[in-house]
């Protein structure tokens, strides 16, 4: 049966994204893990919460390659994470429903946080029935969330294939072709992981295709334009992967 990267290095893939983002805060005085809403005006601390949340995302990193409370940890950023951009994107998305920018964002906020769940369902059970209860649930409901976004960012591919053939690099001919054939593949995999069909295969090639883009598209992109929205595409990108490598056998873990 096709293989997929070590679960040590699926992990990786994540936390080497949370040990990235936490720099990121420490370099601009703000929150970017999970594309968070601009921080509230009128309101002091930004660098504050920045430094400090980057700290927490840093050490969760660490917690992880050390496998040291790597559970616990992890549980934390999942909650910073979805607390902090995903309830607040939902909440500008509620204010000003779209399906462009918006939409991608608070998927990408929800999945990266409740990622960390399924990264910490791939340890062995602590002990404390509580944490594994909440890791168990959120593990579960982040399978779905980055099903949903895979679904939603393949639907994208269509409505904005005139945008996302652009990204296409150069040098691949047939790019509104491989727009599409990649809204096709999202939508596959989405549709998959949802409905459990063919779940292994979804979550395994999605996670094959997912870093394929981090090599061919996003990397090269963040070298040639040295810009941090394009490095923090390429670590959110590693993270998805890292996600869907590790749904790949979710079940044997329950």
């Amino acid at each position: 049966m096709t293989s997929y990267p070590g679960i040590n290095v699926c992990r990786a893939f994540y936390t080497s994204a949370l040990i990235a983002f936490g720099i990121q805060h420490f370099r601009t005085g703000d929150f970017i893990a999970g594309r968070a809403p601009a921080w509230p005006a009128g309101i002091a601390g930004q660098s504050l919460f920045a430094y400090l949340s980057g700290a927490v995302l840093v050490i969760t990193g660490l917690a992880v390659f050390s496998n040291k409370k790597a559970r616990l940890a992890l549980t934390i950023s999942g909650i910073l994470i979805l607390v902090w951009a995903g309830i607040r994107n939902i909440y500008q998305i509620a204010l000003h429903p779209e399906y462009g920018a918006l939409l991608t964002n608070t998927f990408k906020a929800l999945t990266l946080g409740s990622g960390a769940f399924v990264v910490a369902h791939s340890f062995t059970k602590a002990g404390s029935a509580w944490l594994d209860q909440l890791i168990n649930r959120f593990a579960l409901i982040g399978k779905y969330i980055i099903a949903l976004f895979l679904l939603v960012g393949g639907v994208q591919h269509f409505l904005f294939a005139d945008f996302v053939k652009y990204l296409v690099p150069t040098w691949i001919p047939g790019a509104l072709f491989w727009t599409y054939f990649a809204g096709v593949a999202l939508i596959a995999t989405g549709l998959g992981l949802i409905t459990n069909i063919k779940s292994y295969w979804a979550a395994l090639l999605g996670g094959w295709m997912v870093l394929a883009w981090v090599l061919v598209l996003h990397l090269p992109r963040a070298i040639t334009y040295q810009n941090q929205n394009e490095w923090t595409a390429v670590f959110e990108a590693l993270a998805f992967s890292g996600i869907l490598f590790l749904l790949v056998n979710f079940k044997r873990h329950n």
